[in-house]
């Protein structure tokens, strides 16, 4: 079991704080770089690391927090209830931003619906991440008041903070997060159902069926794979799009949940001029 100067503690809870502030006050230009140093700073720094780092091994299910949506907008986070559920939630979140990804990028615009990505991005921030680090602040406080302050060393137990099985969402159940989890959801039939739901509808003419039909098809062929091509998906979408503008994309998404699928047709909304 190793020990920490509580110097070194003090300075490392320092910094977490200073570069938490820093991506809480970025904007549209600045907060990737701004995330990335933070995520930096927990892979690098050694007690950082050890505090918040089982944070990012945690399951939360992203299926169960979207699960509100119609498939594409998302109507209501379904934040687990818990500090750890939340934190996990954003703090992987932030660790796909840091490694390249914008997925920050189309899950705000379909939970906040605006057209200016910045506008959902910063209202993202300050509804879900800074509840999450002040609380946090308060636990890394609380963590300096009770086992660093008047001590020249600290053991790594008394900085364990986060001492948990497993998180569960808001009902309860066990979940799990991350781009790399098996979906348990089969769409095996979901191009019937998507040319059901769309005759029902009546939202395009006759004529665009047999288009909407074999689109529909590459669809479940696509989404049913192990690892669905997000490229793929979004090509998908720009064609759903081109025959039915937004309106049949919105009535496919109620059919196909999958966020990976979300994500494509946010990605083409937002391109969309």
């Amino acid at each position: 079991m190793n020990n920490f100067p509580a110097s070194s503690v003090k300075r490392a809870i320092r910094d977490f704080d200073s570069a938490a502030a820093d991506v809480l006050g970025s904007n549209f230009q600045t907060y990737k770089v701004r995330i990335k140093t933070f995520y930096n700073l927990i892979e690098n720094n050694e007690i950082i690391k050890f505090i918040v780092g089982p944070l990012l091994e945690v399951k939360v299910d992203l299926n169960e927090i979207y699960k509100n949506g119609n498939g594409f907008w998302i109507r209501e986070l379904n934040l687990p209830s818990d500090l750890d559920g939340q934190l996990a939630y954003v703090l992987q979140l932030f660790k796909d931003v840091a490694n390249g990804s914008n997925e920050l990028e189309s899950i705000t615009y379909r939970i906040y619906k605006d057209k200016r990505i910045e506008a959902n991005i910063l209202s993202w921030l300050s509804d879900v991440a800074r509840p999450c680090f002040r609380e946090l602040s308060y636990k890394l406080e609380d963590l300096i008041e009770d086992e660093v302050e008047g001590k020249d060393s600290v053991s790594e137990t008394s900085l364990k903070i986060f001492n948990y099985g497993s998180i569960t969402a808001s009902n309860g159940s066990s979940v799990a997060i991350g781009k790399d989890i098996q979906q348990s959801i089969s769409y095996k039939n979901v191009a019937n159902e998507i040319m059901e739901r769309v005759k029902a509808e009546r939202i395009v003419s006759e004529e665009k069926l047999p288009d909407i039909e074999e689109t529909a098809k590459e669809i479940e062929e696509e989404i049913n794979k192990a690892n669905p091509s997000p490229g793929k998906l979004k090509q998908l979408a720009g064609k759903v799009y081109d025959i039915g503008e937004t309106a049949l994309l919105k009535v496919i998404s109620t059919t196909v949940s999958d966020p990976r699928w979300g994500q494509a047709v946010a990605d083409t909304l937002m391109n969309i001029s």
